[in-house]
């Protein structure tokens, strides 16, 4: 299944990310983590599709309700019941959705790297400096010491470059010189996106820094 197309949509004008589509981008997200690493990345690939389907399972109580994200976050705010709470205060979906968006943010940084080749001028066929930097700026600071040493060594088992490619290229059945035109075109809304995601926790006043 094609990784960067159709990808994400455009942000609206409002910002109001609609939430259906939101998860249907976000559902392909996990295919990038096979491709890294398989086995070695799971507990992160696992983290992600856990939290998507938390999101998924939130939305279809009620789609009318929950039609963008930031209705979810709104929703989730004036609700009492402590069971549709987590340890953080936040509710369930926004928990998962503030989990997402730094795992998004991972991959998100990853590709923009691996397009502008920018992570290691030594040697930019290593993907190992690429998630590594990738990680230091999204996941990192959320991590405990142990999950930060398992995640930090799993990018040892990251491929080279070119083989990464490779592996892209084929999943889109594209040429590699196309995957990285395709790449360079995926970042622009995924980037947007993710950003949007980032203002609504801080502009809702429910981003957490407790550790995993």
């Amino acid at each position: 299944m094609p990784l960067l197309k159709p990808g994400f949509l455009p942000v609206p004008e409002d910002k109001r990310i609609k939430t259906l589509e939101f998860i249907e981008a976000c559902e392909k997200i996990p295919g990038f983590f096979d491709l890294l690493g398989g086995r070695v990345f799971a507990p992160v690939k696992n983290d992600v599709q856990g939290n998507i389907t938390k999101i998924k399972t939130r939305f279809f109580e009620c789609p009318d309700k929950f039609e963008t994200l930031e209705d979810i976050i709104d929703v989730e705010l004036q609700e009492e019941d402590k069971k549709l709470k987590t340890k953080d205060g936040n509710g369930i979906a926004t928990n998962a959705l503030m989990w997402l968006k730094r795992g998004l943010k991972f991959i998100l940084l990853f590709v923009e790297h691996l397009v502008k080749n920018d992570y290691d001028e030594k040697n930019p066929e290593n993907l190992k400096a690429c998630a590594r930097l990738a990680y230091k700026d999204s996941l990192q600071t959320y991590h405990g010491w142990m999950v930060s040493q398992l995640v930090t060594a799993a990018t040892n088992a990251c491929p080279y470059r070119k083989n990464f490619m490779e592996l892209l290229a084929k999943e889109e059945n594209l040429s590699t010189e196309e995957v990285l035109k395709s790449a360079s075109e995926f970042i622009v809304n995924f980037r947007a996106t993710v950003d949007v995601v980032y203002e609504l926790f801080d502009k809702k006043g429910v981003e957490k820094t407790q550790k995993a």
